[in-house]
């Protein structure tokens, strides 16, 4: 009897503990996978799955008290997502098509609301089993997306455009995700496993030849190879670059413009597109032009075919100067951020920022709740690699001496 009261002591610790790892199972692997064969698992999967996190946190916590919420929410990071939402929301005071931009305002708000609790729910240490979760998962899914992409394209391939394509989101997800689960491998010393991951992942983004998947891929993999040594430094400038690049965007059109110009070379190209607008409506880059009214431009005719799809041109022409501004706070503290992190996370958690940084700044999905969706599926992958520890290794036994009882025996002569 004593030994079932011990075993069964703590039953709301055993039942988070079971659904911390029924959620973590339903995002790190059944979501990847069944996006392979279906649209709209990530809808579905995500939310219930951070719901599931956040009862397993209440349930966790009920005797250690709340999380320091305040402290988190004075942070830089948050105060400059706060004030983004902020001016996006108040952008749909003179946003030309509110009901569809209040629409996507609720949408992306909600999801980053329920993640980020469902991040705040998450132990404060990652278990190992949970750790090999998504590497499971995306291993599944390379693999299956090589297979299908070889013998199944039609049916893969099938869509209206190619950014909603199973073979794209597919692809993007393997790329987006790879790194955490990089990390986590890592963290256990599962260093084969890690290559392997690397390998398949290499082959489904070769097979299916989509170039921001090689470019992100590409790209993440240097920073991973760089931040090794001196991750501090690569979060610092790569924040500082990303803001650069966000605030001095129009900059860079007007010169592209202006050299094109002097050597006499047809005007054609997003930058170009970009360029030419900014000296059209200038003043309406202060404020922005309101939430979603980019995409809706492009829908009905009001912006050429040819104009940037960028998140970077999607933040000046819809949010304007303050926007952008909040955007690169927001930059360079999540990036500095990562590049202090524990010198064993800290590469993953620059190389993951930056391979959805590529896929967002090449304009792929970065409109649609899918990708918000997905870069919701990450940010909690990165926390739990934030909540992992490395493989612990046991100290060497010290060598046993040859006679102990005499050593004894010569010193108390001694003294």
């Amino acid at each position: 009897m004593a030994a079932a009261r011990r075993v069964f002591a703590d039953p709301a610790a055993d039942a988070a503990r079971l659904l911390f790892r029924l959620a973590l199972f339903l995002l790190m692997v059944a979501t990847p996978v069944a996006e392979l064969v279906y649209r709209g698992p990530l809808y579905v999967f995500l939310p219930v799955g951070a719901c599931i996190l956040i009862v397993a946190g209440r349930l966790a916590r009920a005797r250690e008290g709340r999380p320091k919420l305040l402290k988190l929410l004075s942070s830089p990071i948050a105060g400059a997502a706060l004030f983004l939402f902020f001016w996006a929301g108040l952008s749909l005071l003179w946003t030309p098509f509110p009901d569809e931009a209040a629409t996507r305002f609720f949408k992306a708000a909600g999801t980053a609301l329920l993640v980020f609790f469902a991040i705040l729910a998450l132990p404060a240490k990652t278990e190992a089993e949970n750790l090999y979760l998504l590497p499971i998962g995306l291993t599944i899914t390379a693999v299956a997306t090589v297979a299908l992409t070889l013998f199944a394209p039609h049916m893969f391939w099938q869509g209206e455009h190619p950014d909603s394509t199973l073979a794209q989101r597919s692809v993007m997800t393997v790329t987006v995700l790879l790194w955490p689960a990089l990390g986590a491998l890592g963290l256990r010393e599962r260093w084969f496993l890690a290559v392997g991951l690397a390998a398949v992942v290499t082959a489904a983004a070769l097979a299916t030849f989509i170039q921001v998947a090689l470019v992100a891929l590409a790209l993440s993999a240097i920073v991973y190879a760089i931040a090794v040594s001196e991750p501090q430094k690569v979060g610092q400038i790569l924040g500082f670059g990303l803001a650069a690049l966000a605030v001095l965007a129009p900059v860079a059109a007007l010169a592209t413009l202006a050299i094109t110009s002097l050597a006499h070379v047809p005007h054609v190209g997003p930058g170009l597109v970009f360029a030419d607008l900014f000296l059209r409506q200038w003043p309406r880059f202060i404020t922005g032009h309101g939430l979603d009214f980019a995409q809706r431009a492009l829908e009905i005719g009001v912006l050429p075919r040819g104009a940037p799809r960028s998140i970077l041109f999607k933040f000046w022409y819809e949010l304007g100067v303050l926007g952008v501004l909040a955007f690169a706070v927001l930059a360079v503290s999540v990036f500095i951020a990562a590049g202090r992190a524990p010198a064993y996370i800290a590469p993953a958690l620059l190389a993951g920022l930056v391979s959805g940084l590529v896929v967002a700044i090449w304009g792929a999905e970065t409109t649609q709740i899918w990708w918000i969706s997905l870069s919701g599926l990450d940010a909690i992958a990165l926390a739990l690699l934030c909540k992992g520890l490395p493989l612990a290794k046991r100290p060497l036994a010290p060598p046993a001496e040859s006679e102990p009882f005499e050593t004894d025996v010569s010193a108390d002569f001694e003294d």
